[in-house]
């Protein structure tokens, strides 16, 4: 009797602590970050680095702390993990702290925004990011009518002051001289801080013209097989494509499918990838790179101004005679000025070393753009700022591909070919971005 008695407890306790839900809970989180059945039996060590971040993130949703943060959780995710994660913190039975630069994610789940700007925190309660957009530019005038209109308060009163103030009204003056000195007091006469009145300039990326290359195709692969250990199975079989003058191409597939290994594999820098086939280049081929890992590969130790100068300067496609200043006005129009390029790497936060990663970019002439998510780790700004740079770049002679989650970024670039990796292989198209592309994707997960 004391035995089931003791077992009853236990089933109790079990069931309140929601034992039997558990599986279930599980199996929805993991669904919602894209996992299937079947991948629950698998370790960890079998999926690429970006399931690998889901499958932390899904173990810390889990968790349910009462306080949840999260700092940039949508970098490794595609658009249908995102979709099912702004709608989990949406309805998350807790405190959420969100760092992120996604505004789809924001807008899907925040229900106020606290801004750091110029040293300063301000307060947006109730509000998504549109209208946390539209209430910041609301202050701002106000702010503005409020100072102008105290600034003509003033000069009103100063003037009777001047005007009476040893006359027959200097009674009156007086009064007018106490007034003046009390809106002095309570900072009426101050103009509005800084915070709520400047207007953030969107950072601009201004990328030299491509130089001409010869011929029609920049690169290409025929026959390929793609892998990174010649005595595993390639991870991308018999991929044969073209990259053209003037194409911008977006690859697109779930983590894990072979987007990076294929990028890699085009940018040629990485010994026996290509496993079977070959690569061809353009003998005028001009390469541009840009990684979601360059900005933390960096040296450490190297001022930011010294960085981007020396890897102007160097490399047979370099140019000598770029100087100190050349790198520090394509910091500052990304909004990195002051003594900030003067700054160490290591004293750089996150979205300011991608910045110093982008002027690196900016300062070489390439035919060839590639970049590989490149709005991780990157502002709402530093996003805009460079898909108007690659919207407005190419003309007849420069191509971009690019991979990409980040629906707006993409949508601003204006891509005039989609390929999708899927089962091992490449379906290249040519057309432009629909609502279809950013649909769940039915592929592997697996490295």
């Amino acid at each position: 009797t004391e035995a089931l008695e003791d077992l009853a407890a236990a089933q109790e306790d079990f069931e309140a602590l929601g034992g039997y839900e558990q599986e279930q809970l599980v199996d929805t989180v993991l669904k919602g970050l894209g996992f299937t059945p079947e991948d629950s039996d698998l370790p960890c060590s079998d999926f690429s680095g970006g399931w690998q971040m889901r499958i932390a993130l899904a173990r810390l949703l889990l968790s349910k702390p009462s306080l949840l943060l999260l700092d940039e959780p949508s970098n490794h995710l595609d658009s249908a993990a995102k979709d099912w994660l702004g709608r989990y913190i949406s309805k998350y039975d807790g405190t959420v702290v969100l760092v992120s630069h996604d505004v789809a994610l924001m807008d899907a789940s925040v229900n106020s925004i606290a801004e750091i700007t110029a040293g300063t925190l301000l307060e947006y309660r109730s509000c998504s990011y549109h209208r946390y957009l539209e209430e910041k530019e609301f202050r701002a005038q106000s702010a503005q009518a409020e100072y102008a209109k105290n600034l003509e308060e003033a000069a009103n009163l100063q003037a009777f002051i001047d005007k009476f103030g040893a006359g027959t009204k200097s009674k009156s003056a007086q009064s007018r001289v106490k007034a003046l000195e009390k809106m002095k007091r309570e900072g009426r006469l101050d103009p509005p801080p800084v915070a709520v009145v400047q207007n953030v300039r969107i950072p601009q990326l201004v990328l030299p013209p491509p130089p001409k290359p010869h011929g029609e195709i920049l690169l290409s692969l025929e026959g390929a097989s793609i892998g990174y250990d010649p005595a595993e199975e390639p991870l991308l079989k018999n991929i044969s494509m073209e990259i053209p003058r003037g194409m911008k191409l977006l690859l697109r597939g779930p983590n894990g499918a072979g987007k990076s290994t294929l990028l890699k594999a085009l940018r040629g820098n990485v010994e026996h990838m290509i496993q079977e086939g070959k690569r061809v280049e353009n003998e005028r081929l001009k390469l541009g790179v840009f990684t979601q890992d360059l900005a933390q590969e960096l040296d450490k130790d190297a001022t930011a101004v010294d960085l981007v100068t020396s890897y102007a300067r160097e490399g047979s496609d370099g140019d000598i005679t770029v100087s100190d200043q050349d790198a520090r006005d394509v910091m500052g129009r990304l909004n990195l000025g002051g003594e900030k390029p003067l700054r160490k790497i290591a004293a750089l936060s996150g979205g300011e070393k991608a910045r110093v990663a982008l002027s690196m970019f900016a300062l070489k002439a390439s035919n060839l753009l590639m970049l590989d998510e490149p709005s991780n780790h990157l502002d709402v700004g530093c996003i805009q700022g460079l898909a108007n740079a690659l919207s407005g770049w190419g003309g007849k002679d420069g191509a971009v591909v690019v991979i990409s989650h980040d629906r707006e970024f993409c949508e601003k670039v204006g891509f005039t070919h989609v390929g999708t990796v899927t089962n091992g292989g490449l379906v290249l198209e040519q057309r432009s971005l629909r609502d279809g592309d950013w649909e769940q994707y039915e592929i592997s997960k697996l490295a």
